[in-house]
């Protein structure tokens, strides 16, 4: 995943903390749910009305190119899965699969409207404009994988290489104008190896 997302993690990670004592604050068991490999649990276009903080295991968020799935980033534990659908009614934009069997603690749109509205219009406020910018970075992240979608694993591998001593903040940048320019070098030294054999 990119620079951008690695920053939205990192804040979901430091507030992770904040939003556990938010949501149990004066309750009721939030749901838990063990959800098996595979299982695919937020369909991009379709209604979604929770929200899931993974405990352990692993999660793909991919998209659809005609019939090709496309990963836009994984995900382990103390990730929040989609946010956005508690407070947007709209369907989701990203699809969900566990790779690795995982525990989910399930936040309603109910339960946390019904909290929302305890916290007050301030609150409210911000996470009206952090879901915006949510939006904006998801589909970053989704147009970043669509396009990296036909560059070669070879071409992967060599960036990874050039890139290892750049610091990580800076590799994003670096990646993405020397990806196209790989693939090329990568698909022309096959060519030439075909033709030559």
């Amino acid at each position: 995943m990119g620079c951008i997302h690695s920053k939205i993690t990192a804040i979901i990670l430091r507030d992770k903390e904040r939003v556990t004592k938010y949501m149990s604050k004066g309750a009721d068991v939030l749901e838990r749910s063990c959800l098996p490999m595979g299982k695919v649990f937020i369909r991009a276009g379709e209604e979604n009305a929770r929200a899931y903080v993974i405990q352990n295991g692993k999660v793909a968020a991919f998209t659809m190119s005609g019939d090709t799935k496309i990963e836009v980033g994984t995900f382990g534990p103390g990730t929040i899965i989609g946010e956005k659908c508690l407070v947007l009614d709209e369907p989701a934009t990203l699809s969900f699969e566990v790779v690795e069997t995982a525990t989910v603690v399930i936040i309603t749109r109910q339960d946390f409207q019904k909290r929302l509205v305890k916290a007050g219009k301030s609150i409210k406020t911000v996470i009206d404009h952090a879901v915006k910018k949510l939006i904006h970075y998801e589909n970053i992240e989704i147009n970043r994988a669509l396009d990296r979608k036909d560059i070669g694993d070879e071409a992967y591998q060599l960036v990874k290489g050039l890139l290892c001593d750049i610091p990580p903040e800076q590799r994003l940048q670096h990646e993405e104008n020397l990806l196209p320019y790989a693939d090329g070098l990568m698909k022309a030294l096959k060519d030439i190896q075909k033709k030559s054999t």
